[in-house]
């Protein structure tokens, strides 16, 4: 009887010990501005974090006020890693180190971190405040930049799982973020200058979220704009392999162009801004949905066929590359001197109107519909086929077709001004 009270108190101090044994160990940095991972004299207490059958670590490497650079010379794991101050982590030898982080946790940052060719097994976060510069990484794992973070991309960078933006993301010149069989949420701001961004699957941008710069986004499954996406600063490039909607903006800075290339036509149901000397461009047909908005502010925007739907907006000047279908009861509205390069169809029941100033029409034109010139004018350099068009002359607030020898003014001398040249017809008419 004793023997075996003996024998299970053993056990149960045997199993208590190893419990005690498998702790989790606080570890905190106290190996100065420079130094190695490796090294025990560099943590409190003096073991090395790496993570065995016995020992877990939750990490702590705190910089203060001063710039802190931890190297490691082989891969570790540890449950978590918390950053503070100004952290440098990166591999010291030239082959690939891992720092897993097997915790729900993973690496949150709290100051100013940078991670350098490095492959993290975990997820990343940066807290409200913090900045993390990213240089030839790997993560497998979500990396979450909140409101009030920033995330710099440097170099080739890969992550295994999602990317939640909330903040301000910055895709350098040079710059590829890839995120590997996964989604970009983004609800803050995202500025790329001349880099790249590729989603496996969706590039989500909400409706407070900013996509802003040059250089290219590609999403293979689906491009969804809810939100703004603004070409600055050169050519920005929306692509995907499936299909592109928007509810929110997309437009162009002056002397910027938005190219969008979709595997499918494109149904606006936001906003379309094309400003002056730069252009938006789609690579598929273009429909403009009903209370959906096209703003032609001096820029082009071109399409294989722009179609017009009822109670949609579209007005302006500019230029205009691409077909053009009026859907009856829709109406398209040019001021201004406008160019169209391509072929327009005006069927009953819908409308061009062309306020004080020309729109020059290329391609050839078919009208059965209403041409309303309001101190506007329109050059068929294309013909017309015009039997059945009705068209309107009115006078514009600056123009006025009877003003013709164009002195703001309608008197005599404009009536002397048309008796010299009253025997004038234009090259289509029949």
């Amino acid at each position: 009887m004793f023997k075996k009270v003996l024998f299970i108190a053993t056990v149960i101090l045997f199993f208590s010990a190893c419990h005690i044994e498998a702790a989790v160990i606080n570890s905190n940095w106290v190996g100065g501005s420079s130094n190695e991972w490796g090294n025990a004299a560099n943590w409190n207490p003096n073991i090395v974090p790496d993570n065995n059958s016995t020992n877990t670590f939750a990490v702590t490497i705190d910089a203060g006020g001063d710039e802190l650079f931890v190297g490691l010379q082989q891969s570790r794991t540890i449950n978590q890693l918390d950053c503070y101050g100004e952290v440098f982590l990166r591999k010291w030898p030239h082959y690939w180190i891992e720092l897993s982080l097997v915790g729900t946790n993973g690496l949150t940052n709290y100051g100013v971190l940078e991670i350098e060719e490095l492959n993290v097994n975990g997820n990343i976060t940066n807290n409200p405040g913090a900045y993390i510069d990213i240089l030839d990484l790997v993560i497998t794992g979500n990396l979450d930049n909140p409101a009030g973070g920033m995330i710099e991309v440097e170099w080739d960078c890969c992550v295994i799982g999602a990317v939640e933006n909330g903040g301000l993301m910055v895709i350098v010149p040079a710059g590829e973020l890839n995120i590997d069989e996964n989604t970009l949420h983004n609800t803050g701001q995202v500025n790329i200058y001349g880099g790249e961004c590729f989603a496996d699957e969706i590039l989500d941008n909400n409706d407070t979220g900013l996509i802003k710069g040059f250089g290219m986004f590609y999403a293979k499954q689906l491009v969804e704009n809810k939100g703004q996406i603004i070409a600055y600063g050169g050519s920005l490039v929306i692509a995907s392999e499936g299909p592109l909607t928007n509810t929110g903006v997309l437009g162009n800075k002056p002397l910027s162009s938005l190219h969008i290339k979709p595997a499918e036509d494109v149904n606006n149901q936001g906003t379309i801004e094309v400003n002056a000397s730069g252009g938006i461009a789609f690579d598929c047909n273009l429909v403009n949905e009903a209370d959906s908005v096209i703003r032609l502010l001096g820029g082009t925007l071109a399409a294989t066929t722009i179609t017009q739907s009822a109670d949609a907006n579209f007005a302006g000047f500019g230029g205009i590359t691409g077909n053009i279908e009026i859907e009856s009861g829709a109406t398209i509205s040019l001021t201004g001197p406008t160019n169209i390069v391509g072929d327009v169809n005006i069927p009953s029941g819908s409308t061009l109107e062309i306020s004080d100033g020309q729109t020059l029409i290329t391609g050839h034109t078919t009208c059965d519909g209403t041409i309303r010139l309001i101190g506007g004018t329109v050059v068929f350099q294309g013909d017309c086929d015009c039997e059945d068009c009705e068209i309107i002359n009115e006078a514009g607030i600056d123009r006025n077709h009877f003003d013709v020898n164009a002195n703001g003014i309608v008197d005599a001398h404009d009536f002397a001004y048309f008796a010299n040249t009253w025997l004038w017809t234009a090259t289509w008419y029949e």
